[in-house]
């Protein structure tokens, strides 16, 4: 297992995971609002796109790529949910709102291919009531990402108020 653990800075509710080029090519209206049943994350080959609970301030994200399905943490998050991912190349950024910043994650463990990305979610409600302490770390998410063929986006745990209007509402 590789993994990544930062506290990031987020601007308007997101954070972006993608290839150095395929970086801003999706058209993300089109491929994420009004999906279902992933709601949380959604993904374009080359382009991961994760909502977070807070607007703007700093979250925590750990990254962990596996060769293999890990298991969710059904008991540590409040929302988890999974989606396949067609990836171009092995090394990808975590990108920071319009490319302000980025970091480098950890490569890819079976190289270029087919991926399963399961994303945590605890903590989304208490963000979006958080007030204006942009450094202080409310709401704290999780992505596993392992080699695995294509299968449907799926919905494993949704107890938050903010992921069941975001999975179920919008």
């Amino acid at each position: 297992m590789a993994e990544f653990r930062a506290h990031i800075g987020v601007h308007y509710g997101f954070l972006e995971i993608a290839d150095d080029q395929s970086w801003g090519r999706t058209d993300w209206a089109k491929v994420f609002f009004g999906r279902r049943p992933a709601g949380l994350i959604a993904t374009s080959p080359g382009e991961i796109f994760l909502v977070t609970g807070r607007h703007t301030g700093t979250v925590g994200f750990t990254l962990r790529i596996n060769d293999g399905d890990p298991g969710p943490d059904l008991e540590g998050f409040e929302d988890v949910v999974e989606v396949p991912f067609e990836a171009f190349r092995s090394e990808l950024r975590l990108i920071q709102w319009a490319g302000e910043m980025s970091h480098a994650l950890p490569r890819l463990s079976a190289g270029p291919g087919s991926y399963r990305m399961r994303y945590h979610c605890r903590g989304m409600d208490d963000a979006g009531n958080s007030g204006w302490d942009y450094c202080a770390v409310v709401d704290e998410y999780l992505l596993q990402i392992w080699p695995s063929p294509a299968a449907p986006p799926a919905t494993l745990k949704v107890t938050s108020r903010e992921g069941h209007r975001r999975i179920f509402e919008s």
